[in-house]
């Protein structure tokens, strides 16, 4: 055993202490943001007027809020219970699984493996499982082009996840019953590194997907199982500043203005076991680019408690097609619940779709043997760096080297 637990031992202590302040002081915070939420959250007024004063001096750099969808009537600190869902319904979903290419194999390439899943509710019909393997490696063209960072290759799974998606709702369009479509990660999808100025390709792959799964008249919904973002807590810290002359307006959108927090930890206190909060829209430059492409596909948002007990939070990221129809919003919460009761938090039709993608180390294993074998009967050799031979004689049997 390399790593040293006992000397870690003080570091633990000294995180546990830290964490336990922070909490403490986090609780204190989350009082105020409740009180705003009570107090403000009918006065319509007050919260287009904060919302105005933000976008004209807030650093638009960080700048990312939330904005009450202008056709849901509810307050801002509404408790939506669930109710019952559509008699039928089809709920498909995706997700994805890699194999990162390694410059340190014998033989460069990369593997995307997305699983997906058409599950009939109300129905009786067994689920439709799915799989679409693809390998990708460097032949003549695209030696100087081919994709060797893992986060090129992620960006290839996300656009293979929703364009999987969209065609299963398409094959799966139905006049009879809802189909909804659900995705484990957020709609508002912009590549890391892009800016917000203009759509890069990658996004426009994507908005292309959601063209064609409005066209099949499916609920689309991306589904964020441990929310990060803080979007509703930066809208009532600017309707709090509209009172301070001495507001720093700037800070709108930074993590430490709103002392750490996420908007998850003020919902946990508001929202019961299967009850969701009212419709957002988030507010950003890149959800404008989306609305400018097409208005039908600005992204919406609510929060829901997912579990039968407990407080866990999550996301739920709509298109404005479904957000408008309060009927789709309505059947999209509690199909999701009702998928979630299955395993207890977490929607079942998502856990199969990635257990149907995930690529085990063995199956890994056992595909490198099959290119080896495969390379061998074409008189094509290849070998491990230095560096990895070393690396897997180190971490393999114990063994004494002598000196």
């Amino acid at each position: 055993m390399t790593l040293e637990l006992e000397r870690l031992t003080p570091q633990i202590v000294e995180m546990a202490q830290a964490i336990a302040q922070q909490r403490t002081a986090s609780g204190e915070l989350l009082d105020e943001f409740e009180a705003l939420l009570e107090t403000y959250a009918t006065d319509w007024e007050r919260i287009e007027r904060a919302l105005e004063t933000a976008a004209a001096q807030a650093d638009q750099k960080h700048y990312r809020s939330a904005k009450p969808l202008a056709s849901d009537e509810s307050p801002l600190n509404a408790q939506i219970a669930a109710g019952n869902c559509p008699s039928e319904a089809i709920i498909v979903a995706t997700d994805g699984s890699q194999i990162m290419p390694d410059r340190h194999a014998a033989y460069l390439y990369y593997v995307i493996n997305i699983g997906g899943v058409v599950y009939y509710h109300g129905n009786g019909r067994s689920p439709q499982q799915f799989t679409w393997p693809t390998l990708r490696f460097p032949d003549d063209d695209e030696e100087t082009n081919f994709v060797t960072s893992s986060g090129e290759v992620s960006i290839q799974r996300d656009l293979q996840e929703i364009g999987h998606l969209a065609d299963l709702a398409w094959e799966n369009r139905s006049e009879n019953c809802p189909v909804l479509a659900v995705l484990d990660q957020r709609l508002l999808y912009w590549p890391v590194g892009s800016t917000d100025s203009a759509l890069n390709e990658d996004t426009q792959k994507w908005l292309k997907a959601m063209d064609k799964l409005h066209d099949s008249n499916a609920l689309l919904a991306g589904y964020i199982d441990r929310p990060m973002t803080s979007a509703v807590l930066t809208l009532l810290r600017a309707i709090q500043g509209l009172d301070d002359p001495q507001f720093d307006w700037k800070s709108l959108g930074k993590r430490p203005a709103n002392g750490g927090l996420t908007d998850a930890a003020l919902f946990r206190r508001l929202l019961g076991p299967g009850e969701r909060s009212r419709v957002f829209v988030m507010v950003s430059p890149v959800n404008e680019q989306f609305a400018h492409y097409q208005a039908t596909h600005e992204v919406c948002f609510f929060y829901m408690n997912p579990g039968t007990v407990g407080q866990q939070i999550a996301r739920v990221d709509i298109p404005r097609w479904v957000a408008e129809d309060a009927q789709a919003v309505t059947a999209v919460h509690n199909l999701i619940y009702t998928q979630c009761q299955l395993l207890g938090t977490y929607p079942y039709i998502i856990a199969r779709a990635d257990e149907m993608a995930v690529i085990r180390h063995e199956e890994h294993r056992q595909l490198d043997q099959l290119i080896d074998n495969i390379m061998q009967r074409h008189n094509v050799s290849g070998s491990l760096t230095g560096k990895q031979t070393g690396k897997n004689l180190a971490r393999g049997d114990k063994r004494r080297f002598g000196l």
